[in-house]
């Protein structure tokens, strides 16, 4: 009876060493031969000071290093951030989808020369899986408590020959494995619950919800905001600063008084007048704010035939767009639910 028990008890903790270091995750490491120059494309998983982990399109996952000398450009053909091509570093966000050019050093990293992307590319398809980090950390859990159980397995191996002897301690030790069995269950259903979690958060990855808008309206062939508009624009503002992971969205439009030609102007320097005020006034960071659109006389807010609709066509909307599976990783944010315009068109 007592080998029985000594040999139940070796196979247990034998599977139960197996269960737990099955829930391991070995990435696909990319390394770049020093001095040879390369060329990598994908995703950006994060980022440590001027270091870029980057999951590439074969899903590799690679190190890129910033430098003083590094060109941040924006790819030919994209209109985003007030048309300039050249930007700050601070631009290279996770969850953008970037190609980086440059030679490798003795530590298989990239020293990118020049980085180029398109910040549209939020969008992101499934090289954008941030799994890794919160699955490794559950991982590097788990193998410790494998090392802990595999130790006592040994322990209860060199007690074996005295098992004749110490039945009733063997009981009480096959008692606490059984809680020890317990508790890696539970820890890799936490790990199971964690990858739900995560799987939910990619798929919500293209999902942005408008947390909070503001209209503000314009007097004819102007751009120029008004008192009113300003205290409202304030006020976003200073919700916009409360979210994480936000964006900006700003879209300018007009009456149909005047040319096809300048009213698309005009709701382009209203949107830009806009802008201009966030960033400047409202401390909205540049990287937060998405291309101006002039709409012209698009999307009509109201029938363009009375005075009265052409006034609430004079306008610019800003909306706040958080994107929800970023919140999911950070938690929820502070913001309010979307609101209706404070105040009414300018007469």
């Amino acid at each position: 009876m007592h080998t029985g028990m000594k040999i139940g008890l070796g196979i247990g903790a034998q599977a139960l060493l197996v269960a737990t270091l099955a829930w391991g995750v070995t990435p696909n490491t990319r390394t770049f031969t020093a001095g040879e120059k390369a060329k990598v494309e994908g995703t950006i998983l994060s980022r440590d000071g001027n270091t870029i982990k980057l999951r590439g399109d074969d899903d590799s996952i690679g190190t890129v290093d910033l430098t003083d000398g590094t060109k941040i450009q924006l790819k030919k053909g994209v209109f985003i951030f007030r048309h300039s091509d050249k930007m700050d570093a601070n631009a290279l966000v996770p969850g953008l989808h970037v190609e980086a050019q440059g030679k490798g050093n003795d530590h298989g990293e990239l020293v990118a020369d020049k980085v180029t992307f398109d910040p549209n590319s939020m969008r992101a398809s499934k090289q954008i899986d941030t799994r890794v980090s919160p699955i490794e950390a559950r991982t590097g859990t788990l193998e410790g408590r494998a090392n802990t159980l595999d130790g006592r397995a040994t322990s209860l191996e060199g007690r074996a020959g005295t098992l004749e002897t110490r039945a009733g301690q063997l009981e009480d030790q096959e008692k606490q494995t059984q809680g020890l069995v317990g508790q890696v269950k539970s820890s890799a259903d936490q790990a199971n619950q964690g990858v739900t979690d995560v799987n939910k958060r990619v798929s919500d990855i293209d999902n942005y919800d408008v947390k909070d808008s503001a209209t503000v309206y314009f007097r004819i062939n102007s751009s120029t905001l008004s008192a009113d508009a300003k205290r409202d624009l304030d006020d976003l503002a200073k919700k916009a600063l409360a979210q994480k992971g936000y964006m900006v969205e700003v879209a300018g439009f007009a009456d149909k008084t005047g040319s096809a030609a300048l009213n698309q102007a005009l709701s382009e320097r209203r949107a830009e007048s806009v802008i201009n005020y966030l960033q400047q006034v409202g401390d909205i960071p540049i990287h937060r704010i998405l291309a101006p659109a002039g709409m012209s006389t698009s999307h009509e807010a109201a029938d363009n035939k009375t005075a009265e609709g052409r006034k609430m066509n004079r306008r610019v909307e800003v909306k706040i767009l958080v994107n929800q599976g970023l919140v999911a990783i950070t938690g929820p944010s502070s913001g309010t639910p979307a609101s209706k315009p404070a105040n009414e068109p300018s007469r």
